[in-house]
């Protein structure tokens, strides 16, 4: 059977089929720049790492003032939500511009016009319903605090404070009368809450047992036990951690690397020098809660201050990330923002004190529930008198080493000024609540 020989193409020969849509035109070519009036226009939008069905309709949002940004979101996707904002990170080609033009053959017309670039994220629409919850849930801690506080001012306060108080109360039940169209939203837990402290006559009026226990209930702490028979069920695992934490931290590397005889670098003293017993006696719930410790820690480390008297502010997730320690996974990052964080996404003085007495009650389980805090207090980077607060917050009994804690720590008479014992003993000794004096005339 002979085969047939496919001919040689001529090289360089033929011109090719396809032709240009618009033919080559002669004459002047008039350039038009189109000046934004406010409508909506098209968009160039980016999907970094994303491929999304192309049938998604998005919504336009615009925000106002002198440097309007646009935000497209869309939440047709069942599970998903999409949202593509102008991101600006600061390099050089986040302040360029970007331009489309069209032609028209016809007139010999092009129309130039500005068009934001928009970079298009996703994000699961149950994380997203959990944030709004976390976020209903702290303006109504809020809103209970603030009742607390002032019920204890109305109790305890001034003459001058307790006037103003009254004055508050006043307005704020004149603006709720009913049938007013123009009336405010009631805020009946205040009122509620400053009417029974001024009441000196009814039987309802809280005690000041009452109101020392609701103080107590919005410090800034993890919630005690109060009727624990035993040390280690006043503050648990659970209550200090999560056992969604505790199911999403790895310890494997370190069990690994120990079983080796390898050592684990880590960036806290606290942590370093207990990883090596408690894997060895294999306590791995105790050496979990210590690489929460570490996380802690290193998420403490990485949040950046604009000024003094600001909050702090928490870095984008990527930084986040990376600050925690490389083998940080991205959830369990996620999952101590969120557990951390105010509903502003930053950390108030409420919540750094937040942050350092669930790392310091974690300390407290890790070491039985009494604690040497001069490493932790490195780690944090803070004062004695800070560290001993946050421990005495938790009830704890803070004193200095006795002769045999002294032998135990292995350091001299001299050595133990730095140091300090926290125990956790019952009954808790908390802080007493200072009553300010009422002013004489």
């Amino acid at each position: 059977m002979s085969e047939k020989k496919r001919k040689r193409r001529d090289e360089g020969g033929g011109r090719p089929s396809k032709k240009a849509a618009i033919a080559p035109q002669s004459g002047t070519l008039r350039v038009e720049f189109m000046e934004k009036n406010g409508a909506p226009g098209p968009v160039l939008a980016a999907t970094p790492g994303l491929h999304y069905p192309a049938q998604i309709l998005f919504k336009p949002y615009a925000s106002r003032g002198h440097h309007p940004e646009l935000l497209l979101q869309s939440s047709e996707h069942p599970r998903l939500d999409y949202t593509a904002l102008e991101e600006k990170d600061g390099s050089s080609d986040s302040f360029l511009k970007d331009y489309i033009g069209v032609f028209d053959p016809a007139t010999g017309k092009l129309q130039v016009v500005e068009v934001p670039k928009l970079t298009v994220r996703s994000t699961l629409r149950s994380e997203t319903e959990e944030m709004r919850e976390q976020i209903a849930r702290m303006e109504a801690a809020k809103e209970t605090m603030t009742a607390r506080k002032h019920a204890l001012a109305a109790e305890f306060g001034s003459k001058k404070s307790r006037k103003a108080i009254a004055d508050i109360t006043e307005n704020a039940i004149m603006r709720s009368k009913a049938g007013d169209p123009n009336a405010g939203p009631k805020n009946e837990a205040v009122a509620s809450a400053v009417l029974h402290g001024m009441a000196d006559s009814t039987a309802v009026m809280p005690t000041k047992k009452e109101l020392a226990a609701a103080v107590d209930s919005s410090k800034p702490r993890p919630q005690p036990n109060l009727a624990a028979e035993y040390p280690a069920d006043v503050y648990t695992i659970d209550t200090i951690v999560g056992s969604e934490l505790m199911r999403l931290i790895e310890i494997k590397d370190w069990v690994d690397a120990t079983a080796q005889g390898m050592a684990v670098q880590v960036a806290s003293k606290f942590v370093a020098k207990r990883i090596l017993k408690l894997a060895q006696t294999k306590e791995f719930q105790k050496l979990k809660v210590l690489r929460y410790i570490q996380l802690c820690i290193n998420f403490n480390a990485a949040l950046k201050t604009k000024n003094s008297k600001g909050p702090r502010q928490i870095p984008p997730k990527d930084k986040l990330v990376s600050a925690m320690g490389p083998s940080t996974p991205g959830p369990v990052a996620d999952a101590i923002r969120r557990k951390f964080a105010s509903e502003a996404n930053n950390m108030p003085r409420w919540h750094i004190d937040n942050l350092m007495t669930h790392i310091a009650a974690a300390a407290l389980i890790v070491d039985n529930f009494e604690v040497d805090v001069n490493d932790i207090r490195d780690d944090l980077r803070l004062g004695n008198r800070e560290i001993k607060q946050y421990f005495y917050e938790l009830g704890c009994k803070v004193a200095p080493p006795t002769e045999a804690e002294r032998a135990g720590l292995k350091i001299s008479k001299a050595e133990a000024v730095n140091h300090t014992i926290a125990k956790l003993k019952l009954p808790l000794q908390f802080p007493k609540m200072k009553v300010g004096r009422t002013s004489r005339k």
